[in-house]
């Protein structure tokens, strides 16, 4: 994986599934300063590999580390039984091992994401994209992502495979009430909470702009994450921590380890999950802090994108805003308020069981179990 592997929910439980199956499993990274090369976590081994290039920036510099990566991590690779990918960044490494090394591993793509489709791609990286996977596919035997729409668009380039949606919905974990923001608001107030990155594309401004002209009284918005820039190019983290001393109902939480998650999630009363529709990566996207909301029993306000929008009908756990706009926003936060929010949470947290992490990993297993025994035909 093309990361330095200190926070990546999806690929840990994957991991530790998987270990506990009885694979023997190694996780190959990028090292950075202050991180161990060799790691052990739980009952599997992390291996991240030092790039010499990496204070080369730049196009160019991006091109080189790439290169390397992928040299330093083919020649790891060669001989594993198993190569899972996450993303697309160690594919080249992938094809290295396969065409110039003679392996016989098995090859699993899992996409996080719609790779080519990101926002902020221009056409020569969606091509190269597009294209990485298009060569990559002859030699992938099981193929693995996120959301249906995304699952959809790769239909047609790996139709002869085995393939699998797994959602990266937490493992069932009991949700109770705590004081986690009590000290931020009144006890008994309304909180809405955003957790996660503090970017523009997740639709915080508007969220922000939309609680600063409508002071509920009783009505409180909590961001809790970190991040980077606002649309004018602010720090956004720097944004909101001024807002918050100029409107009591606005408040910063600086994020909070992954174990601790749960428990300030479940302090709040409704979640919000904004994203807003400017790319198809956006539009397809399902995510995590969807499900993580889902898991603490919170309802759910969330913008009309196709997925969320689909399980938010289903299981009546929240509310679908028509766009991503201070007006729609605080429309939305109205006719919440006006339903029963102890109804939609019980809603969300039977939804968040349906779609666990101990129903996915099970679909993980048969997609294992079905590409070892396709290739031993």
């Amino acid at each position: 994986m093309h990361n330095h592997f200190t926070h990546d929910s999806r690929v840990e439980k994957q991991a530790v599934s998987l270990t506990n199956a009885g694979y023997d499993l190694t996780v190959f990274s990028l090292w950075k300063t202050g991180l161990l090369q060799d790691e052990r976590k739980e009952n599997y081994i992390v291996k991240r590999t030092k790039i010499f290039s990496s204070f080369m920036k730049g196009p160019l510099g991006r091109l080189i580390n790439f290169i390397e990566f992928s040299l330093k991590i083919s020649w790891r690779i060669r001989q594993v039984d198993i190569i899972h990918c996450h993303d697309y960044h160690p594919l080249p490494a992938v094809l290295m091992t396969k065409l110039f090394m003679q392996s016989k591993s098995l090859v699993i793509y899992d996409a996080h994401e719609y790779q080519s489709q990101k926002l902020g791609l221009n056409w020569l990286s969606r091509f190269s994209i597009k294209s990485l996977e298009k060569i990559s596919s002859f030699f992938i035997d099981g193929f693995i992502t996120v959301s249906g729409s995304i699952l959809q668009t790769y239909e047609s380039l790996f139709s002869k495979i085995p393939k699998t949606l797994i959602f990266n919905c937490p493992a069932t974990e009991e949700s109770k009430e705590s004081d986690k923001f009590d000290s931020l608001t009144h006890k008994d107030s309304i909180k809405f909470l955003y957790q996660g990155g503090l970017i523009p594309c997740r639709g915080i401004e508007e969220l922000i702009e939309g609680f600063c002209y409508q002071e509920f009284k009783d009505i409180n918005l909590i961001l809790m994450g970190h991040g980077g820039m606002t649309s004018a190019g602010k720090n956004l983290e720097k944004h909101i921590v001024e807002l918050s001393e100029k409107h009591k109902n606005i408040h910063f939480v600086e994020s909070v380890p992954r174990n601790e998650l749960l428990s300030y999630t479940s302090s709040a009363s409704i979640g919000v999950c904004l994203t807003i529709d400017n790319c198809l990566n956006h539009r397809y996207s399902l995510p995590n802090k969807f499900f993580e909301y889902a898991m603490a029993g919170l309802p759910i306000l969330v913008s009309d994108l196709p997925e969320m929008h689909t399980l938010v009908e289903k299981y009546e756990c929240g509310i679908v805003c028509e766009s991503v706009t201070p007006d729609e926003i605080i429309k939305g936060v109205r006719k919440l308020l006006s339903m029963d929010l102890k109804k939609l949470g019980t809603n969300a947290r039977n939804m968040a069981k349906d779609y666990s992490w101990e129903v996915q990993e099970k679909k993980l297993f048969s997609l294992y179990d079905e590409v070892v025994e396709k290739k031993s035909r």
